[in-house]
């Protein structure tokens, strides 16, 4: 009687070498920085500013944010990149505040913030800005103006 329950070892197809060493070693490390590009600034939000001793005069402008605002969920990212790429240099850093951690909340009155997100320049608390708009942002930040 006949098997015909036994299959051939070499009947099952392989894909060639180098595709398999891009889908088992390669693939993971790319899905991993994307993981990390999208999550990182998102756990940043939360787990930032447990207590903000004082604005950093140093800095190019500061962010007052609430962490659970749609419109600072937004635009944090943005901002945390931002940071990230321009690390070495502390007067193009934009300083973050989580005016809903009870440790700043007292930032709210000292500056009068209505909205979140607002920027505001630290050498000059009348300059504020409330947008989500990454250009108007970075104008705001690097010239003090708050329009277009």
């Amino acid at each position: 009687m006949r098997g015909g329950s036994k299959t051939k070892k070499g009947n099952k197809k392989q894909l060639p070498k180098p595709i398999t060493i891009i889908i088992n070693s390669v693939l993971p490390v790319i899905l991993l920085l994307v993981a990390g590009f999208y999550f990182i600034p998102r756990a940043s939000m939360y787990f930032q500013n447990n207590d903000v001793k004082g604005l950093d005069t140093k800095a190019e402008a500061v962010m007052f944010y609430n962490s659970t605002c749609s419109h600072c969920q937004k635009v944090y990212p943005k901002i945390f990149w931002h940071n990230v790429l321009n690390f070495n240099h502390d007067d193009r850093q934009i300083q973050t505040i989580n005016v809903q951690n009870v440790n700043n909340k007292h930032y709210v009155s000292d500056f009068a913030i209505q909205e979140t997100p607002t920027f505001m320049k630290p050498n000059n608390p009348d300059m504020k800005l409330v947008s989500t708009d990454a250009k108007q942002i970075n104008n705001f930040a690097e010239t003090g103006a708050s329009d277009q």
